[in-house]
């Protein structure tokens, strides 16, 4: 059957779909196994709300069957649904309701393992900042071992100093950098442990912090980012002479050196500004504005 109108060809295909599911409901009658394998095929097909549904009607129809075969299912089926919900409908409440269900049920099992992965992430696309805390510290305290377990300890850090919570910012991240020194991660933990100084105004600690990344990681990209947020830190207390020598370090191997450079030059122009000027050096006098300001004066 063919149609020359999009919504027509999307009819044929939903029908198509439906009639699937009709069928293969009617075959795989009282066996939750085989329709999940169906919701699979679904899924494969690219029917992923239809296959949502089947998978759901799987979770129906077992209840709460007990049993190692049905536990197994109703595994699979909260998997498959949370997947589907997540990377396929864009619905990140409802992956987060089938994973969290998951990992309530079944705390050990591999699919609980990878639903933690990412139910906090889920959490804070939904704006729950208390309930992605808690879904990445249950990945960490799970699993340390696994992977991404410094990568959650990471998000933890940083959604605690997006709260201002500076002091425990600062202690999460100091266990990615103990827990996992080897990690790639440590310096970037290391550099947002200096920036929580640096965000709570304190601004001595920040920049003893922010010279000690650079020493630790001298030559990187992370130790470039230490020595500029070192500089933006000075230039904040004023300390412009020092500031420029900070950005001038690190302008080589920054990624965005266009930024570097700004601020290189903001901290130039007023070292220029603040400097003292001779009277008699009256080019220098005019490109300060001093004898336009003179001549004003006397009018």
């Amino acid at each position: 059957m063919r149609t020359s109108e999009s919504g027509g060809t999307r009819s044929v295909v939903n029908t198509r779909a439906l009639a699937l599911v009709l069928v293969g409901s009617s075959l795989a009658c009282g066996r939750p196994a085989a329709r999940l394998e169906q919701a699979r095929d679904l899924a494969l097909s690219g029917h992923h709300q239809t296959a949502l549904l089947e998978a759901r009607a799987v979770l129906l129809t077992i209840r709460e069957e007990r049993g190692e075969e049905a536990d197994r299912v109703r595994r699979e089926a909260l998997k498959l649904s949370g997947d589907l919900c997540a990377v396929y409908l864009d619905d990140p409440r409802c992956a987060a309701n089938q994973y969290r269900e998951l990992v309530k049920r079944y705390p050990t099992a591999p699919e609980a393992f990878e639903a933690r992965e990412r139910l906090g992430d889920l959490d804070l696309r939904i704006g729950d900042v208390r309930g992605a805390l808690e879904a990445w510290r249950d990945q960490v305290a799970t699993a340390p071992d696994r992977p991404g377990a410094d990568a959650a300890q990471l998000k933890i850090a940083r959604a605690l100093l997006e709260q201002g919570q500076f002091h425990d910012a600062r202690a999460a991240a100091a266990e990615v950098q103990s827990r996992w020194p080897d990690s790639p991660l440590a310096a970037a933990a290391a550099l947002l442990s200096a920036s929580a100084y640096h965000l709570s105004g304190r601004h001595a600690d920040a920049i003893a912090a922010y010279a000690a990344v650079e020493r630790k990681y001298h030559g990187t990209k992370q130790g470039a980012e230490a020595l500029f947020e070192k500089g933006n830190c000075l230039a904040e207390m004023g300390n412009d002479e020092d500031a420029v020598k900070a950005y001038t370090d690190a302008l080589p191997r920054h990624d965005s050196p266009d930024a570097v450079q700004f601020a290189l030059e903001r901290a130039e122009r007023r070292l220029q500004r603040g400097a003292a000027v001779n009277p008699h050096n009256m080019a220098a006098v005019w490109d300060r504005g001093l004898a336009r300001a003179g001549r004003a004066s006397t009018h």
